[in-house]
């Protein structure tokens, strides 16, 4: 018998059983990814405390970013293995000394007290600690089977690195912050990683969001890659954080339209 009905339900059944597959089976990439995207980012908005102004929303940042860290780590299941077991432990320990020291600096900051250059120190090198952490426990979660979800977190992830190395050079701590790739070597890599995903998208909407966020980071491009002349930290964060979030939405615009193609068949 032909019910084209049924066979429609039957393969909407079929795609929500993937989503919630997929859903199920990718919790702690997706957690982990936001956590680093948290201590990265919890480092350049203390950045922009120290150095560029007290705004209460850079100090609303720094606490939204703790209170999501917190929750993310305990929300975390053990990965399978000792190693990834251990890492996880490891994680746990060391985050409360550095939310501890990044709120009193953070705080200290707002009632425009400075703090020692020992105090920064030992903050960058707690986060690097935590940062090494939770870039080695990720090997320990399945990997997200999404490539457009992959891509469009490896540039969130990339940019964010870029936007907080960026704050540092601009309030005179690069020089504490270990010795990764200059920022014009680093915006090269991410304009052109940023290129290919928009020509590998076909759909409309991914498309549209792609040439949004190419305009935005055509914008502030320029800075990032003459970082030693121009200093508009404000601006390229302000970009920085739209466009972070604009990546993040990226791979849910697939599932409704592949929804609504099933029931057309």
């Amino acid at each position: 018998m032909n019910h084209p009905f049924l066979r429609r339900l039957c393969t909407l059944a079929t795609l929500l059983a993937c989503v919630s597959s997929y859903a199920a089976t990718t919790p702690q990439a997706a957690q982990l990814h936001q956590l680093r995207l948290d201590l990265n980012g919890s480092l350049g908005d203390f950045y922009l405390l120290y150095g560029v102004d007290s705004d209460p929303a850079h100090l609303a940042s720094v606490q939204q970013r703790v209170t999501q860290t917190d929750q993310l780590l305990s929300q975390l299941d053990a990965p399978a293995d000792s190693a990834g077991l251990n890492t996880l432990q490891r994680l746990r320990e060391q985050w409360p000394a550095y939310r501890a020291l990044l709120q009193v600096l953070a705080s200290s900051l707002q009632q425009q007290h400075s703090p020692s250059g020992g105090s920064i120190a030992e903050l960058i090198q707690l986060n690097r600690l935590l940062t090494r952490l939770s870039d080695t426990l990720s090997v320990h979660y399945p990997p997200l089977t999404d490539p457009l979800a992959s891509k469009s977190q490896a540039l969130a992830m990339q940019l964010q690195i870029i936007n907080t190395d960026y704050l540092a050079h601009s309030v005179g701590a690069n020089v504490l912050g270990g010795d990764k790739p200059a920022l014009d070597i680093q915006s090269k890599a991410f304009s052109e990683s940023l290129q290919q995903l928009l020509q590998t998208q076909t759909r409309p909407e991914a498309q549209a969001l792609l040439q949004s966020i190419q305009r935005r980071w055509r914008y502030i491009e320029p800075s990032l890659r003459h970082y030693q002349q121009d200093n508009v930290p404000t601006l390229v964060n302000r970009y920085s954080r739209r466009i972070i979030a604009d990546l993040e939405q990226l791979p849910t615009l697939a599932k409704p339209a592949q929804v609504a193609k099933a029931l057309q068949h």
